[in-house]
């Protein structure tokens, strides 16, 4: 098969930091290994060829006169928030639309998957002949949608308001052959929206089972003398520092741990601390007014040469998000063996069986996260046991697995 990714997020898909670009990546380069042609469609960002090959998958980059070819300088869903700023997405989202559809038709496919909605929304508009042929993963969880139907549960903390009002996933999920989402509650909402039950498939993301399980002792021993860490427990957390990953609640957690004696215990929070820079500096204001500065590293973001050692050294792994279409970071840390202490949401809760395989506390609840995390401190040999079981079930959300079933979705396409 001839399988076309459309990706026009904000960082490239192999050099890319965030969870968005590893995913594009791990589903197009095992198709690419299975025998089928794969090629993805981005920007061509700053230094990069406009053509390019690896691992089996072509690079097919698109220079555009609008937008930034900057990574991270334009973040859509923050873009969406400023009146300025939804203009510049849609003239550009537009330009890319087409300039993807101009490139479409010199290529034979049968699948387009495309991964965010913006461009995507664009492209079936302008050429409504490609829907039959197009799949849309929807890489969000459902309080980004809840102010669309009726019993809301609330609203994630950072969503912006424009997308309180209108979503651009569930409009161009209704003209597409199907849409896969990451969770059973996202899914139903797309099905209240009207979408069909069969066009709305569930399935997760995935991870590297053999990266994070093959761990050198060596690289973990380097990544805690570096940070500082020796002979320290360690709390991990790997995310954006911002609202809806609830590391405000995980800081004032810290504080309650160390004020019951664990004071030689360091939570480790690794990712990009200037997304929301109001908001990192609310952080650190709590850590300095309870003095933990000590007990609290920020390590900024962390390529896996770090990352992957970071998971496999630490006692526990934290993530307190209000909302996560799926904590890819939860099975990165499972299949390292360290287990998690994580928020009870549908994000997340498919991967943690409570009390086996991790610990499921409610989202904003710092005396339950501080309590749950005091729990497995305390219990060295239930953490040992837990990270195993962890281990295990971090099988179930293998790449090999999940790729398995984005190929049957593109033969259903193609046929």
């Amino acid at each position: 098969m001839r399988i076309v990714h459309i990706y026009d997020g904000h960082e490239a898909i192999y050099e890319g930091q965030g969870s968005l670009p590893r995913i594009v990546w791990n589903v197009a380069k095992r198709t690419a290994a299975r025998g089928h042609d794969v090629t993805i469609l981005e920007r061509q960002w700053d230094g990069l060829a406009p053509a390019a090959e690896r691992e089996g998958v072509d690079f097919r980059r698109l220079r555009l006169r609008t937008g930034s070819d900057t990574p991270w300088e334009e973040v859509p869903y923050e873009m969406v928030e400023q009146r300025t700023g939804l203009g510049k997405l849609i003239v550009d989202r537009t330009n890319f639309g087409l300039k993807t559809l101009n490139l479409l038709r010199t290529l034979e496919f049968d699948a387009i998957h495309v991964h965010l909605p913006f461009a995507a929304n664009v492209l079936v508009t302008i050429a409504p002949w490609l829907r039959s042929r197009m799949v849309f993963t929807a890489q969000l969880g459902e309080l980004r949608l809840n102010a669309l139907t009726d019993g809301t549960d609330g609203v994630a903390p950072d969503v912006p308001t424009a997308l309180q009002r209108f979503s651009p996933d569930i409009h161009l999920a209704r003209r597409v052959a199907c849409t896969t989402v990451l969770n059973p509650r996202v899914k139903h909402i797309f099905e209240q929206n009207g979408i069909s039950p069969q066009q709305v498939l569930h399935v997760p993301n995935g991870v590297d089972i053999a990266k994070f399980a093959s761990v050198e002792s060596a690289d973990c021993e380097r990544v805690r003398a570096s940070f500082d860490l020796d002979g320290r427990p360690i709390v991990f957390f790997a995310g954006t520092i911002m609202p809806r990953k609830g590391v405000l609640e995980l800081v004032q957690a810290a504080a309650d741990v160390v004020d019951a004696g664990y004071d030689d215990v360091r939570f480790v929070l690794a990712g990009e601390t200037d997304l929301d820079q109001e908001y990192f500096r609310r952080v650190r204001s709590v850590i300095d007014e309870r003095g933990i500065e000590t007990n609290v590293v920020f390590t900024g973001y962390l390529r896996d040469h770090d990352l992957l050692p970071a998971y496999k050294t630490a006692d526990i792994f934290v993530l307190p998000s209000f909302e996560e279409g799926f904590g890819m970071v939860v099975s990165e840390a499972m299949a390292t063996g360290t287990p998690p202490v994580a928020s009870n949401i549908n994000g997340v809760r498919q991967q943690i069986d409570d009390g086996e395989t991790g610990l499921l506390v409610e989202p904003g609840s710092v005396q339950q996260l501080a309590d749950a995390i005091e729990e497995l401190l305390a219990n060295p040999e239930r953490r040992r046991q837990m990270g195993q079981r962890s281990q295990r079930r971090a099988q179930l959300f293998g790449w090999e697995a999940i790729t398995d079933q984005y190929v049957d979705i593109y033969e259903e396409l193609a046929a």
